[in-house]
């Protein structure tokens, strides 16, 4: 009997532990002083024009904080960038066993990346930042889907973070 009540809390623990994921985490507010901020500046961190725009516009239809057109007005620099990171190539092979062949592939490995930092506009400091890794696409029109999909997310990911209780 003493064995299986060591078993069965070895399972429960390791299921307590195992059963965690990021999704069981909930998120942190943001710094007071970006909640409570009326003015922002908004600047192009520079990658990609479309990734701006769509965030300056989804800035200003949510309508939280007051758009100002220089940093002096404000009390915060948002700015939004976009990298593509280039972590080397994937080769791999595969066999034809009809036909005894084989056929070596690679790909690059590439992460696109939209990077949305909010700064102090007094001191300039880093107040907070947070990555949405755009989704791959081949076509370009597809490319720019993903870019207005990503820029989308972060605007939404700043409005839950900034509305989220103290």
């Amino acid at each position: 009997m003493c064995k299986l009540g060591v078993l069965l809390c070895l399972f429960i623990s390791i299921y307590a532990v195992a059963g965690k994921s990021g999704k069981d985490i909930p998120p942190a507010p943001l710094p007071s002083v970006v909640v409570n901020a009326k003015k922002v500046f908004l600047t192009n961190g520079g990658g990609s024009d479309l990734a701006y725009d769509t965030f300056y516009s989804e800035m200003k239809k949510w309508g939280k904080y007051d758009v100002v057109g220089s940093p002096d007005d404000a009390d915060l620099i948002v700015e939004i960038s976009y990298h593509v990171e280039h972590n080397g190539t994937r080769v791999w092979s595969s066999n034809n066993t009809y036909n005894g062949t084989t056929q070596v592939h690679s790909a690059q490995i590439v992460d696109p990346q939209l990077v949305l930092t909010i700064y102090d506009a007094k001191t300039k400091n880093s107040l907070w930042e947070t990555i949405d890794h755009r989704r791959l696409a081949r076509r370009e029109k597809n490319r720019e889907k993903e870019t207005i999909n990503s820029a989308e997310r972060l605007v939404e990911e700043l409005r839950t973070r900034a509305n989220l209780p103290r």
